[in-house]
C-alpha cells in the first residue's frame, strides 16, 4: 500500500508538471511522458520485490520513489519560478547565484526557523516509511502477490513504452520541452552532462583561426581589419555613468511597445524619444554576473574569464586617467561577487549592500537589498564626492528582480498598474528618470564632456513579467546615449544589429584608448550589422537582418555559418 499511495503521489506530480507547461507545450501526445514515464526506475525495482520478497528490493523500490517525488518536486518549483527545465545548467545558475543570502531572499528573512523543521520532518517519513516497508515486506507479498504483480507490472509497461516514445521522438523535441521529460532522462541527462564537466580541464588555449574562417568573419565585419588596432583619438568624455536596469527589455518600455500599459514608463519613453536610442540591441548573455562580463570585458563566457587574466572596460580607462566604480543594490556576499567582479573586472571601488550599510548608513529594504531610489540617491552622494574628475561608474538597479519591489505609489497608480511586476517597473522607471535628471541639473557632474547610458544587465527570464518569456534566452534590452552633444552619436545607424558586448569597444572608442585584442565586440560605429549572444550550453545565438540564428559550438554537423561562428568562438576560449 505505501509503494501504491508513492506512485499515485508521481503520477499526480507528473500531471501538476504537465499542466504547468502547457503554455509551451500543447501537444497532448506529450501527456503519456508525463503520466507514466516517471515510475520506471522505483518499479524496475518494486515487481522483482514482490515476486521474490525481497525486503533490499522493496527498501530500493521505496527511496527512489522518494527520490521521484523530491526531483520532480524541484522541477515544478524550478519551471514555474524560471521557467526553465531542471538540469545540469539550470542548477548550475541556481548553484552560482545561491548563498544564504540569496535563500533569504527567495524564501524569506526567517526561513531557517522553518526549512529545518521540514526537512527534519520530510527526512524522518522517509527513514519512517523504508523501515516499515523492510518489516513489513514478507508479509504483504505473502497475501496478495498476485494481483499487486499483475497490477504493477502493467503499470511497468505503461512506463516503458511512454520512455521508448520519448527517446524515439525527442530528437525533434524543441527546447520548450525539455521540462515534460520522463524522470530517467533528467537523470541521464544530468549524469552524461556532470561526468563531462567533470572531466574537462580548465586550459583554455586558443585555437587560431583557419584562413577561410577569419576572412569570412572580416568579411561580416566581426572581426576588424586588424585586432587590437587604436581608434581615432577622440577623447570626447570625462564622465561616464552606466545605469544597467534589472532584467529591464527593450519591449518593456511603452514607446517601444505600444501593447504596454498607458504611462508606464513616461520617463524612459521621453529618454527613448529625445536622444540615440538603439532598436536591435540584445542581451550578450544572462544572468548578471554574465551579462556584466559581457559589458565590461566585451566577452562571452563567464565561467572560463573568470580564470583568465583579460583586460576590462575599467582597466583600460586607467589609462586615461578614469576612476571607476561598481554601484549594486545587492549584497558581495552573493555568489561571492565582490571577490570574483574584483579580479574580473577590476573596478577601482566597489559598493554592495555591505558598504552602503557601514558607509552610509543605509538598510536593507527589498528581499535583495536596496530599493533603486535608496541606492540611486547613495550613487548619486557618492559621485559628488568622486576621487578624480576621471570617472566610469556602473550601476546595477534592482527593483525589478522578482519579487518585485515598489514604493511611494499612489493608490491610483497602484490601481492603474496592477501586478506587483508593473509597480517595480513603474517604480524603477521614475527612480532612473528622477536620478538622471538631477545630475543633469548638477554642472559639476553634467556638462558637454558627460555621457550617461541607460541600459539593462539582460533581458526578463524569472516570474510574473509582463511578456511571460518561456525560456532563458538573450533577447533585446535598450541602449539610449544621453549628452549634450548629440552629433557625437549622428554616425550612429541605431536600427543596425548589435550586443553588449559591443558596448565597450564603443565607449574606449569615444575615449580615444586602444581596444584590446581580447574584446570579441565591436565599436557600434562599425559597420558590423551582427548581434552575438551566448546561451548555456555553448550555444551562439546571431541576430541579424535575416534573422535569428542558432549554432551549437559541440555540433559536428555544422553549416559553413555554425563552423565559421564556432571557429571565432574557440579561437578565444579553447575546446
Amino acid at each position: 500500500m505505501l509503494m501504491l499511495a508513492l506512485t499515485l503521489v508521481s503520477l499526480v506530480l507528473a500531471l501538476i508538471m504537465f499542466h504547468a507547461s502547457t503554455p509551451l507545450s500543447r501537444d497532448i501526445l506529450y501527456f503519456p511522458w508525463m503520466l507514466f514515464g516517471d515510475v520506471l526506475i522505483p518499479l524496475l525495482f518494486f515487481i522483482p520485490a514482490l515476486i521474490f520478497r525481497s525486503r533490499l528490493c522493496t527498501l530500493a523500490a521505496i527511496i527512489t520513489s522518494f527520490m521521484n517525488i523530491f526531483i520532480r518536486t524541484s522541477a515544478i518549483i524550478l519551471f514555474h519560478e524560471t521557467f526553465m527545465p531542471l538540469d545540469y545548467h539550470s542548477l548550475k545558475i541556481l548553484w552560482q547565484h545561491t548563498d544564504l543570502y540569496a535563500l533569504e531572499a527567495i524564501l524569506g528573512g526567517h526561513f531557517i526557523y522553518w526549512l529545518i523543521p521540514l526537512a527534519l520532518m520530510g527526512g524522518s517519513v522517509i527513514v519512517y516509511c523504508c523501515i516499515l516497508s523492510w518489516k513489513t515486506a514478507g508479509r504483504s507479498c505473502r497475501k496478495h502477490p498476485r494481483k499487486w504483480v499483475y497490477f504493477f507490472s502493467i503499470l511497468l509497461g505503461l512506463s516503458l513504452i511512454s520512455n521508448l516514445l520519448f527517446f524515439i521522438f525527442r530528437q525533434n523535441t524543441p527546447d520548450s520541452y525539455l521540462a515534460i521529460r520522463p524522470l530517467p532522462f533528467v537523470s541521464a541527462d544530468f549524469t552524461n552532462v556532470t561526468l563531462r564537466k567533470i572531466y574537462e580541464k580548465r586550459e583554455y588555449k586558443k585555437i587560431p583561426l583557419p584562413p577561410e574562417s577569419k576572412k569570412a568573419l572580416e568579411v561580416l565585419e566581426i572581426l576588424p581589419p586588424s585586432t587590437g588596432s587604436t581608434p581615432d583619438n577622440r577623447e570626447l568624455f570625462d564622465r561616464i555613468i552606466i545605469i544597467a536596469a534589472e532584467s529591464l527589455n527593450h519591449a518593456f518600455i511603452g514607446a517601444n511597445n505600444p501593447h504596454m500599459p498607458p504611462g508606464i514608463t513616461p520617463e524612459l519613453d521621453r529618454l527613448t524619444r529625445s536622444y540615440p536610442s538603439m532598436s536591435n540591441y540584445f542581451a550578450a548573455a544572462q544572468p548578471t554576473s554574465w551579462a556584466l562580463n559581457a559589458v565590461l570585458l566585451s566577452r562571452l563566457d563567464y565561467d572560463k574569464d573568470r580564470y583568465m587574466d583579460n583586460p576590462s572596460l575599467f582597466s583600460q580607462l586607467k589609462h586615461k586617467d578614469f576612476y571607476s566604480y561598481y554601484f549594486s543594490a545587492a549584497s558581495g556576499k552573493f555568489g561571492d561577487n565582490r571577490m570574483i567582479y574584483k579580479s574580473t573586472f577590476s573596478p577601482d571601488e566597489q559598493f554592495f549592500l555591505e558598504e552602503w550599510e557601514s558607509i552610509c548608513k543605509f538598510t536593507k529594504e527589498s528581499d535583495w537589498g536596496l530599493s533603486d531610489k535608496t541606492l540611486l540617491d547613495g550613487v548619486y552622494g557618492e559621485l559628488k564626492r568622486a576621487k578624480k574628475k576621471r570617472f566610469i561608474a556602473l550601476i546595477s538597479t534592482m527593483d525589478t528582480h522578482p519579487d518585485y519591489y515598489s514604493t511611494g505609489l499612489s493608490e491610483a497608480e497602484k490601481q492603474l498598474f496592477h501586478s506587483p511586476f508593473l509597480q517595480a517597473l513603474h517604480n524603477c522607471d521614475r527612480e532612473i528618470g528622477r536620478f538622471i535628471s538631477r545630475v543633469m541639473a548638477d554642472n559639476e557632474l553634467f556638462d558637454d564632456r558627460t555621457l550617461i547610458v541607460v541600459t539593462a544587465d539582460h533581458t526578463a527570464t524569472h516570474g510574473d513579467n509582463f511578456l511571460k518569456r518561456d525560456n532563458f534566452t538573450p533577447e533585446r534590452i535598450p541602449l539610449i546615449f544621453i549628452c549634450r552633444n548629440r552629433e557625437i552619436f549622428s554616425g550612429l545607424d541605431t536600427a543596425k544589429f548589435a550586443s553588449s558586448i559591443d558596448l565597450a569597444p564603443t565607449l574606449l572608442e569615444l575615449t580615444g584608448c586602444r581596444i584590446p585584442e581580447s574584446f570579441i565586440g565591436r565599436t557600434l560605429f562599425s559597420p558590423k550589422n551582427i548581434a552575438v549572444s551566448r546561451v548555456f550550453g555553448d550555444v551562439l545565438l546571431l541576430h541579424s537582418p535575416d534573422g535569428p540564428k542558432a549554432v551549437s559550438t559541440r555540433d559536428e554537423k555544422q553549416d559553413d555559418t555554425g563552423r565559421i561562428f564556432s571557429d571565432w568562438y574557440f579561437s578565444h576560449y579553447g575546446k
